[in-house]
């Protein structure tokens, strides 16, 4: 099994604080000068979308990680760190035919 990152229920997840952020303009409350806790409104709703950015984000990592994202990663690193362990070696053979070395 191969684990996606990004699937539609995940993408449902990150999409909710980005429609938040397109939508600002066009609240009532971004369009008058409101206070929210004695901050103006759009600040605080963005400090608000912020924080729930950052949860969906960590949402969507837990559910990637428990889904065996973990092991796809580890794999995939132990699969890259061969590859170029192989190119480096396979570049100082080349460096040393050249020099006469081997």
């Amino acid at each position: 099994m191969n684990p996606r990152l990004l699937t539609p229920g995940r993408a449902a997840i990150i999409g909710i604080p980005i429609l938040g952020f397109f939508s600002t303009p066009f609240w009532t409350f971004a369009q008058e000068p409101t206070l929210w806790f004695g901050l103006p409104a759009v600040l605080v709703w963005i400090a608000i979308l912020v924080v729930l950015t950052v949860v969906s984000i960590q949402i969507v990592e837990s559910l990637y990680l428990r889904n065996g994202g973990r092991e796809a990663d580890l794999a995939e690193k132990e699969r890259l760190e061969t590859r170029q362990i192989q190119l480096l070696r396979m570049e100082r053979i080349a460096a040393e035919e050249e020099e006469g070395i081997r």
